[in-house]
């Protein structure tokens, strides 16, 4: 805790708090990470990356309603409500009493009712038609437009309403708010694919148009009317900033188009969508992400060769010992003793996988321990792997990638490359049971491709049916001078993040078990920060690490700061050692909340009043963690500290 204390001692001091900004945000969806992004309504700059997580079904609209955010989902067919830290509040479809949403698009909260702009006809929903809600998600009605195909977004516009439609008859129709058409306000070849639409601080309105490359401002009084075009590439979102540029989206992220300069800047790389102001009133949103976040690699072993030579210089002679630990193996390379402990299939072993990319399933006498239980049979593969159970991994496919192997949800070891027995000449794939080992063997099977034309491969699995140990061995592999790859090892059940390739001869031994899952340290905090009195908020840091294994107790506290940092320092050399863990305080202004707890969660409450506060206050929080940096995180990460993801909170008086 050394250095984290030097740093308070220096800046945690008491501090008077003045009013930084306005309590707004500009919310878009990302469907590149699945997130709420949110951004300065001011200039545009990052505020928060990691707002709350949201479904991987195409977000296009994220709107306030009385506090919540309300999101729509296109291929999901629903609405979700969601509080400021990303908690589920309800939702709405696909399905409702007498209709329903089918592909819905974008949507906005007009004189108390929320419209939703929806396509298609499925799940009992009208085609080019508003969807309408109460705040409280109630379902009012449908309301059929019959001038806007294809509806992608509604907002309001002189009392009534402006629906932007993405099929170039009816670009930019006017209704009232029962539906009732007022005519068409825009339509020209200009706008080709109408996605979004904004009123700009001049009263006229932007509109953007995704297959056009631009972004036009129209006449408020004349429709008909370009007033401005702004070059953009496929714009989706448009947001009219405070300092008067444009935040626009597309595919490629979030940009800002400075007039002044007339360029067009990236903020955020993404897939971005439809622009909102929210959260007008007091809030608290999450930016940042805690450390570590992640899976580490514990179920796999392989080496890919990139070719049969290689493969054969490697495998030739030697042997792989996989000893059974109940939840995994131990992986031991035994380096020349094949020809000492391969056991030669007998006359009377029934052959197997006896065609090109084929599999056979096999159960002998006894189920065989396998991590997690046993099995009673095995899958064997004519392209050299054995699977436990009926349904074997990379079944007939070939050549291997570590890639495919990731998805594979097998218990499998491999000798995995385009071994085909049904060959001229070739040898066969054998099974038999001799003094309670399993025996498969793949004995003189020739390889597909390359020369010379006959160039077998005979090695064997060695399955020990009491113990589960399992012994792969290579006696002589195939002299083919293919290129092909071939893929040597074993993965564990459950599909995972690709492997690594790595040298068996020198990663051994190696112990194979289930993959670690590092969850980050978290940050929450509620209820809003309303100072019309006063209200007492609890911070919520979990997630801390425990001091030390077995130790059941956890340290942690909270640090606050009028200097919230969006972007965030990387901490790797400076108090951490493995990459990933940032500070995402501009300043280490109070800390406060230090506690040694029975679990890892500690809740370090807060009250916001004035004078101390103001409305307009923006303060950063961040939740820090520390163990025993002598007892290694799964990770690598030594260095005794974690943190959180960042709060931060707006005060406001109501």
């Amino acid at each position: 805790m050394t250095q984290l204390s030097l740093a308070c001692r220096a800046a945690c001091t008491a501090v008077t708090l003045t009013s930084l900004a306005t309590a707004q945000y500009v919310v878009t969806t990302d469907d590149a990470s699945d997130r709420l992004i949110a951004f300065s309504p001011v200039d545009g700059s990052l505020i928060s990356d990691n707002m709350f997580s949201i479904p991987n079904s195409v977000q296009v609209g994220a709107i306030d309603v009385n506090g919540e955010i309300w999101v729509t989902e296109q291929t999901g067919d629903r609405v979700v409500r969601y509080d400021t830290m990303g908690n589920v509040l309800g939702s709405m479809g696909p399905t409702l009493p007498g209709g329903g949403m089918d592909n819905i698009r974008g949507l906005n909260f007009i004189n108390g009712i929320v419209y939703v702009t929806n396509d298609g006809t499925g799940n009992g929903a009208t085609a080019d038609s508003l969807v309408t809600f109460d705040p409280a998600g109630n379902y009012l009605g449908t309301i059929p437009l019959a001038f806007s195909p294809s509806p992608f977004t509604v907002l309001p516009f002189g009392g009534d309403l402006l629906v932007v439609s993405s099929s170039a008859t009816d670009d930019l129709h006017r209704y009232s708010t029962s539906g009732v058409s007022l005519g068409t306000f825009h339509n020209s070849a200009a706008i080709g694919f109408g996605h979004a639409a904004c009123i700009a601080s001049d009263g006229n309105v932007w509109v953007s148009t995704f297959t056009s490359d631009t972004i036009l401002k129209l006449d408020a009084s004349n429709g008909a009317n370009i007033l401005q075009t702004v070059p953009t590439d496929n714009a989706r979102g448009v947001f009219e900033l405070q300092n008067g540029n444009l935040l626009w989206t597309n595919t490629s992220g979030t940009w800002v188009h400075d007039f002044g300069t007339a360029t067009n800047t990236l903020v955020r790389a993404g897939s971005n969508y439809n622009l909102f102001p929210v959260l007008p009133n007091a809030n608290h949103i999450k930016y940042g992400t805690g450390c570590h976040v992640g899976t580490i690699d514990k179920s796999n072993l392989f080496q890919l060769f990139a070719d049969v030579g290689q493969a054969k210089a490697a495998l030739d002679g030697n042997a792989l010992h996989f000893a059974f630990t109940g939840t995994g193996y131990t992986a031991t390379w035994l380096a020349g003793v094949a020809s000492g402990i391969y056991v030669p299939p007998s006359l009377a072993a029934p052959i197997i996988a006896n065609a090109d990319s084929i599999t056979t399933t096999i159960t002998p006498s006894v189920a065989i321990p396998v991590p997690g239980g046993t099995t009673a049979t095995w899958t064997v593969s004519s392209n050299g792997v054995v699977t436990a159970g009926s349904a074997g991994n990379q079944t007939t496919t070939s050549p291997g990638t570590l890639t495919s192997t990731s998805t594979a949800t097998g218990l499998a070891f491999y000798t995995w490359a385009n071994h085909n027995p049904a060959e001229a000449s070739s040898g066969k794939v054998k099974w038999e049971e001799l003094g309670g080992v399993l025996f498969i063997t793949f004995e003189g099977v020739e390889f597909s491709g390359g020369t010379p034309t006959l160039a077998p491969s005979t090695f064997q699995w060695q399955i020990n049916e009491t113990t589960g140990d399992v012994v792969m061995l290579w006696t002589t592999f195939s002299s083919s001078n293919s290129t092909s790859d071939v893929i040597v090892g074993c993965t564990l059940a459950g599909a995972g993040v690709v492997p690594v390739s790595q040298t068996l001869a020198t990663a051994t031994p190696l112990t194979l078990s289930p993959d670690v899952v590092l969850s980050p340290m978290t940050l929450s905090a509620a209820p809003a920060p309303v100072i019309s009195p006063g209200t007492n908020v609890t911070y919520t840091i979990g997630g801390v690490p425990e001091l030390f294994p077995g130790a059941g107790l956890y340290f942690s506290t909270l640090i606050l700061t009028v200097n919230p940092f969006p972007t965030g320092l990387d901490l790797v050399g400076i108090l951490t050692t493995v990459p990933g863990c940032k500070l995402y305080l501009s300043a280490l202004d109070v800390n406060i909340g230090g506690a040694i707890t029975a679990t890892p969660f500690n809740t370090v409450p807060l009250t916001f009043s004035t004078p101390t506060f103001a409305p307009g206050n923006v303060i950063g929080a961040q939740g820090v963690g520390l163990y025993d940096g002598s007892f290694a995180l799964p990770n690598g990460e030594s260095s005794g500290f974690l943190l959180s993801n960042a709060v931060r909170s707006i005060t406001q008086t109501q």
